[in-house]
């Protein structure tokens, strides 16, 4: 089975919309369930993300056989194009304006870009450019999801789609608006993904 993991609900409307997802009476909301599939909200933020995603593995943790994680990110690089879903190859962790070199491969040998997990939004230039010696892009949760399937040893993959650039220019009100747009383009490229992998 795999799990799906988001760290927001408007990221996952379009996979929670499909005919037979249901919600899983589980410890906290925010847990679905198909026939092959389970998926889950982990907020935003490293501690949420490791509390929940643990929890999830722990209980389910003979049925998982790998996770992977969609989301939306901030671009660090501008060479990436908004609106385009990239792959993870890496993830490296920052916390109080500090990356540390410990980091998590995952296993999509095709991906080509790194994702920094920021302990906070990268609201500012400086912030941004320090982490863009790190990463390609950055978001708030994936080292937490890959440091989770390190303990649970679960093969791991992730696909961001580019929002809007990370710094002074970040508007956490317009990436709201265009949630919908985002999950429906992250629900489609799922759909392409596991057609590719039969």
């Amino acid at each position: 089975m795999i799990l799906l993991t988001f760290a927001h609900m408007g990221e996952a409307q379009h996979f929670i919309r499909r005919k037979h997802t249901q919600p899983v009476d589980f410890f906290f909301d925010g847990v679905y369930r198909t026939d092959d599939e389970m998926l889950v909200i982990t907020r935003e933020g490293l501690q949420a993300t490791t509390e929940r995603v643990s929890a999830v593995c722990t209980y389910f943790r003979s049925r998982i056989s790998q996770v992977i994680n969609f989301g939306i990110a901030g671009s660090l690089d501008e060479q990436l194009e908004l609106n385009q879903i990239y792959g993870i190859r890496y993830v490296f962790l920052e916390i109080n304006g500090e990356c540390f070199e410990r980091k998590f491969k995952t296993a999509n040998s095709r991906a080509k870009k790194d994702c920094v997990t920021a302990s906070k939004r990268v609201l500012n230039d400086h912030c941004a450019e320090k982490l863009s010696g790190f990463a390609h892009i950055v978001d708030r949760e994936l080292w937490a999801i890959a440091s989770v399937c390190k303990l649970f040893r679960i093969p791991f993959q992730a696909y961001k789609l580019i929002s809007d650039r990370a710094g002074n220019s970040t508007s956490t009100a317009e990436v709201k608006e265009k949630s919908e747009l985002f999950s429906k383009h992250l629900f489609d490229f799922y759909k392409k993904l596991q057609l590719s992998q039969k």
